[in-house]
């Protein structure tokens, strides 16, 4: 069995099952290399866990930049076939360890965003100089390969293998609410006008997710006789700011509070009828569409997370003009004056998250990429016909 080692600087919780998927494999053995710690509020994913997890602190370098002395050790090491770094040029630890396993003629694959907008100057040297420093560059979309090529990095070089978050635990919550053994939460009541469109967000209250447009849509709609129930999922520092302007545009809105319990936030997206995240939308995306609710999200790649890719105008969402109320109210009103019917909206939301955005398609492209350059880098070594090594 081929040993792989992944090395991030931490292990979010929302990755488990991505890591439980490549745990799964049966020709690749996995060690999952990570701080432990919870990092700016998010958890750190208990070693537990994971099958293999090897420790691996890091220190911040003058704010933005890190270091992470294992990724070093790992690179010097006779333990792995091949090693997936993250592909964040902010973590100086990286150019090192990627360039001795380089040298060690050790496969090197860096997984990441990739490419997000059309870059110039310094910075894309930068980028370009650090993602050369891999054999194999694995990154979210299409459309982040496609901007890749554009600055001149091989193709050939850049495989896309999606984002995901546990969409198996989504399919069992979603089987029961349609059996109807799921029953306890419903979104429409916590509105006294239960019968209007519904829309909801799941994040947190920031100002970055611009929920002010929401509410300045939503107001729109009401005067042109659409009145609209606003439902937002989290908790954050524009929470009073929010509170406020719904009061003084008189939009209903309930703001839940922040919630981590996934039968009630899959019970509130199901029942829902439109996400819709104004400014960057992300695993947001993810989570809508693996309920069965469609999203709407502003248009501008260049500032957009790379999740949106997910969104297919007038199947799975619809974009708007970023930063335009009227855009975003246009946008809302237009979706639901097409009449559509909700159950077939569900089914082609979450056949979008079962054909790509998934752990078990990510993990997948995964093996196949480590397995294909092990070949490739390596064909003569032994490493493809050792098995007598313990995993």
């Amino acid at each position: 069995m081929l040993r792989v080692a992944i090395i991030y600087y931490m292990w979010p919780h929302y990755r488990s099952a991505v890591v439980e998927a490549l745990d799964r494999s049966e020709r690749i053995a996995y060690t999952f290399m990570g701080s432990g710690e919870t990092f700016e509020g998010i958890p750190h994913m208990g070693p537990e866990r994971f099958r293999r997890f090897r420790r691996a602190p890091f220190r911040r370098i003058r704010g933005r930049f890190f270091w992470q002395s294992e990724a070093v050790r790992a690179a010097l090491s006779q333990d792995f076939d091949a090693i997936i770094y993250l592909a964040d040029p902010n973590i100086l630890s990286n150019w090192m360890a990627a360039g001795l396993s380089r040298l060690r003629r050790v496969p090197v694959l860096f997984w990441g965003h990739g490419w997000r907008k059309p870059e110039r100057g310094v910075k894309r040297l930068f980028r370009n100089a650090y993602y050369r420093l891999s054999n194999r560059l694995l990154v979210y979309t299409e459309r982040a390969k496609r901007l890749g090529t554009e600055t001149g990095f091989p193709a050939a070089r850049i495989t896309t293998v999606y984002n995901s978050l546990d969409l198996h635990a989504a399919d069992k919550v979603v089987a029961r609410i349609e059996a109807g053994t799921l029953t306890d939460i419903d979104p429409r009541a916590l509105f006294a006008e239960r019968d209007r469109p519904l829309l909801i967000c799941t994040a947190r209250l920031i100002a970055a997710c611009r929920f002010d447009l929401l509410i300045d849509a939503a107001s729109l709609l009401a005067a042109r006789g659409k009145p609209m129930n606003v439902l937002l999922v989290g908790d954050g520092p524009v929470r009073e700011e929010i509170t406020a302007l719904a009061r003084e545009r008189g939009v209903d809105l309930h703001l839940y509070g922040a919630c981590y319990d996934e039968e009630a936030i899959g019970q509130l997206i199901y029942g829902a009828d439109l996400t819709v995240s104004p400014g960057k939308i992300g695993l947001t995306a993810m989570h809508s569409l693996m309920y069965g609710t469609p999203a709407i999200t502003h248009d501008n790649l260049d500032q957009q997370m790379p999740e949106v890719e997910a969104i297919n105008p007038g199947t799975t969402g619809l974009l708007f003009a970023q930063g335009d109320a009227r855009s975003l109210a246009d946008a809302i009103e237009g979706w639901f004056a097409e009449k559509r019917d909700r159950a077939t909206d569900r089914v082609t939301a979450r056949a979008e998250v079962h054909a790509k955005w998934n752990p078990d398609v990510q993990a997948g492209i995964i093996e196949e990429a480590v397995i294909d350059l092990i070949g490739c880098v390596r064909p003569a070594s032994p490493v493809l016909v050792r098995s007598d090594k313990p995993a």
